[in-house]
């Protein structure tokens, strides 16, 4: 009765109780009749979907528990032909996304990513809310946003799904559960004595639960659009009965939905295809209003809450796509058939394969969105500040190390029998800032959008939070170039491969006509001859350049339902081909150019709990190592899955050589940088740091050959992390040097301090570290500011560089004009070129 209420309330008052009743009752037996039949189409999907997923398990060559977590996430070894849902959500979120692209740069944010446009996130969201803004750009990308959303709700709906459509919805809204929990604190610690407040700043207690939620309440509801909030015969609420509706939604709210728990019912995940069709009771009265709240109570930002939810609705999908409605009941349900055949097999090892079936699950869990909650958002959010620093002032640089990404796209496109003479003509072409056209085509056929919803990782710490630490981590990556150069590789790489895979369907009628050994990458992506013969009837694009034979997503979504009706559903067909193709070409783009995936995050975070010092510590271990450990994962597994042992030694060797020849170049570039010759190619420790920088020891480099560094540096920082090494030079700084003054020793407190300052001053010294303003500034500041703090130091760090690295200084630490050092500024030499083959003597 308040649903029809809703709809047509003047309609509804008029009406007696009886009639309000009887019509009530006839929609709710509607209703029911409806629940019913969905429950049907529920059992019938998760029977069949199960019933395929054991027959794949069952095709599979290895282990019944390799197979399922190939199903869960991606496996680069190319094993068995599977889509996982891993794969299979970003297909589904990236064709999402590329068809609002004008919506996304309508509000993406300015000035290197620190700051939202305000304008253009504000006439979004008045548009989403149906308000005119007078911004055809922004109606534009609402009217986007709104057909995407309710195209991936049907889908949704189709896979067994059961989310309702609200006519006046308008876009989604995000609550910090930690915001809401912890409404109003600063008003509460204001009750208190000085005492008993001081004592709940160090505890960081939260207020008091009705606190907490009278204010959330009162903070809300001369926000909310009351006429929204009817009573079954039409009459509005009063406040009493509003108030209590918000007092219930404060709780869900604050507890994650924890309040919602029977004590002693079984804890899972629910059947997923429900998720999202909860009553959604929180309706503003206008965008000003939304805006306001979401800056008081939420985390997100409007782009980020709009791309959140695009990626969100994409995970779920392919979940339920995969697994049947109820995934975790399914995967539980596969996992024990799984380690049921094992252990009867080997009944000695069922320890062995109960440890390997909670990996499994636990990667289940990640890939699908099940994780814990934040233990202490203080906790968090200070570790998570750290991180981030050391991102934007240790990566400064990292656009010089990207150099090896060429060998890794090398070596993919030789794997996946694509041209490279035609692959390097597409990255020249993606790095030329002027060729615009270039970049929409590649982002709207699904291509490099990481970047775009800021979510490239490739270096840095997963899940950058939200506070503006991570926009200055974030800033770092765009202002150093890192991006800009991973975006232009991932597009060259992925245009090619989508060339190459429209060349292939011109040339083959059957997808079982290609050869084994030329496509054995592509076959292992579970495309079916049905999704080939799809991709056959596209009419390929015509990108020039070479790119004759491109498959977009748009080819295939543009065949008539004529040229499919003999094969089924063409919409349905249409739909799936466009995932296999994205799926395959995302997974090998992230081959190509590295980027770490659910695998690696799950081996680095499986079961951690954030807000946890066990949590937050062993993130801090793994910042910057999950790039090395995706070489593990990704690139070994592919080299060691050749089919003779020539071919896996021949894989490795070629992934070796070109990486540390390209990690040569890189680690030359960065001598030049800093002022130096170019290291001696005729010593080993010179290829061995090449090695190292090219990546292909991965993360055993560290431990293989952890040792003091140039920059001082030991190998606890090494093998434990830029946390670990930031504490032990605060150590060295501080407790070191009072040790060596205690000794009598020579210290060189004031050099180190000024170093430590520069490398670690939030803001400062992510600009000053950018590898194209570090050289200036050394020169212009820093070194003169060492040598006055501690005299000498200059020369001791030419006479180190000198003795343990066998490197001379083409522009000599020092000179100042700042300084009035009498010095001329400036080099007094070009490098010397011929010291990096010259024999020493």
């Amino acid at each position: 009765m308040q649903q029809l209420a809703r709809a047509d309330r003047t309609g509804w008052l008029a009406k007696t109780q009886e009639q309000r009743i009887e019509e009530g009752a006839a929609a709710a037996a509607r209703e029911i009749a409806a629940e019913a039949q969905k429950k049907l189409q529920r059992q019938a999907l998760q029977i069949t979907r199960i019933g395929e997923l054991q027959q794949t398990i069952a095709d599979f060559p290895g282990s019944p528990l390799d197979a399922l977590s190939r199903i869960v996430a991606f496996h680069a070894d190319a094993q068995g032909s599977i889509q996982s849902v891993e794969s299979r959500a970003s297909a589904i979120r990236d064709d999402a996304l590329r068809q609002m692209v004008d919506t996304l740069e309508a509000t993406n944010p300015r000035f290197w990513g620190l700051f939202e446009n305000p304008e253009g996130v504000r006439d979004l969201v008045m548009e989403l809310h149906g308000e005119a803004s007078g911004n055809p750009v922004a109606a534009k990308g609402a009217e986007q946003f709104k057909q995407i959303a309710e195209a991936l709700r049907q889908r949704y709906n189709r896979a067994g799904g059961d989310v309702g459509q609200l006519d006046d919805w308008g876009m989604p809204h995000h609550h910090s559960q930690v915001r809401v929990a912890r409404a109003g604190r600063e008003e509460w610690l204001k009750t208190l004595t000085p005492v008993e407040r001081a004592k709940a700043i160090a505890l960081d207690r939260p207020p008091p639960k009705e606190f907490a939620r009278d204010y959330w309440v009162g903070s809300i509801l001369p926000a909310v659009d009351r006429s929204r909030y009817l009573r079954p015969d039409g009459a509005m609420m009063d406040d009493n009965e509003v108030t209590e509706l918000f007092r219930g939604i404060w709780l869900t709210i604050a507890t994650g939905g924890v309040n919602k728990l029977e004590p002693g019912a079984f804890r899972g995940n629910g059947m997923m295809a429900n998720r999202g069709s909860e009553s959604r009771q929180v309706h503003f009265r206008s965008a000003k209003d939304y805006l306001d709240y979401q800056s008081n109570f939420g985390e997100h930002t409007p782009y980020e809450t709009l791309t959140g939810h695009i990626a969100g609705i994409a995970r779920d999908i392919a979940a339920v796509e995969t697994f049947g409605p109820n995934p975790a009941h399914a995967f539980r349900l596969l996992q024990d058939q799984a380690v049921g055949r094992l252990v009867d097999a080997e009944p000695a090892r069922s320890g062995a394969y109960l440890k390997q079936a909670q990996k499994v699950e636990a990667l289940f869990d990640h890939v699908t969105g099940r994780t814990l909650p934040v233990a202490s958002e203080r906790l968090a959010r200070a570790f998570d500040a750290i991180r981030n620093n050391l991102v934007s002032t240790r990566l400064g640089s990292a656009v010089l190390t990207s150099i090896t990404d060429e060998g890794t796209m090398m070596r993919m496109a030789s794997v996946n029998n694509l041209p490279q003479l035609q692959l390097w003509r597409n990255e020249l072409a993606a790095m030329n800032p002027a060729n615009a056209q270039e970049r929409r085509l590649a982002q709207r056929a699904g291509l490099a959008l990481n970047t775009l919803v800021s979510s490239l990782n490739r270096f840095g710490n997963d899940g950058l939070g939200a506070g503006f630490s991570s926009k200055m981590a974030g800033a770092t990556l765009r202002a150093s170039g890192l991006n800009y150069l991973t975006d232009a590789r991932r597009r060259a790489w992925g245009v090619t491969m989508m060339d190459g895979i429209g060349s292939i369907t011109s040339q083959h009628a059957r997808l079982a006509d290609l050869d084994p050994g030329d496509h054995r990458i592509l076959l292992s992506k579970g495309i079916t001859e049905t999704d080939f013969a799809v991709w056959k009837r596209a009419e390929l694009e015509d990108w020039t350049g070479g790119n004759d034979t491109v498959l977009t997503p748009d080819a295939i979504y543009r065949i008539p339902d004529e040229k499919l009706s003999d094969l089924g559903d063409p919409a349905a067909l249409r739909e799936e081909a466009v995932t296999k193709l994205l799926g395959a070409v995302l997974e090998e783009t992230n081959m190509a150019v590295i980027e770490p995936g659910a695998r690696e995050r799950a081996l680095m975070m499986s079961g951690l709990q954030r807000g946890t010092w066990k949590g937050e510590l062993t993130r801090s271990v793994f910042l910057f190592k999950s790039f090395p450990i995706a070489m593990i994962t990704k690139h070994w597994a592919r080299a060691l899955s050749e089919p003779t042992p020539n071919r896996r030694l021949s894989a490795m060797l070629a992934l070796t050589t070109s990486t540390t020849l390209l990690g040569m170049v890189a680690m030359q570039a960065a001598q030049l940088r800093d002022g130096k010759d170019p290291r001696n190619v005729r010593e080993w420790k010179t290829w061995m740091g090449a090695l190292l920088k090219g990546g292909a020891l991965s993360i055993y480099g560290d431990f293989l050959f952890a040792d003091e560094t140039e920059h001082g540096r030991g190998a606890f920082a090494t093998l434990l992390g830029p946390v670990a090494g930031l504490a032990e030079e605060t150590v060295a700084l501080t407790w070191g040097n009072a040790l060596q003054a205690a000794k009598g020793e020579e210290t060189d407190f004031g050099a180190e301090l000024v170093r430590f300052a520069k490398g670690n001053t939030p803001g400062l010294s992510a600009a000053i570290n950018l590898w194209y303003t570090r050289a200036a500034v050394d020169h212009l500041l820093i070194h003169d500011l060492q040598e006055a703090a501690s005299p000498g130091y200059l020369r001791r760090m030419e006479n180190r560089a000198r003795n343990e690295f066998g490197t001379e200084y083409w522009w000599a630490p020092g000179g100042s004009p700042l300084m009035d050092s009498g010095e001329t500024f400036g080099p007094e030499r070009a490098p010397d070129f011929e010291a990096a083959v010259t024999e020493r003597n």
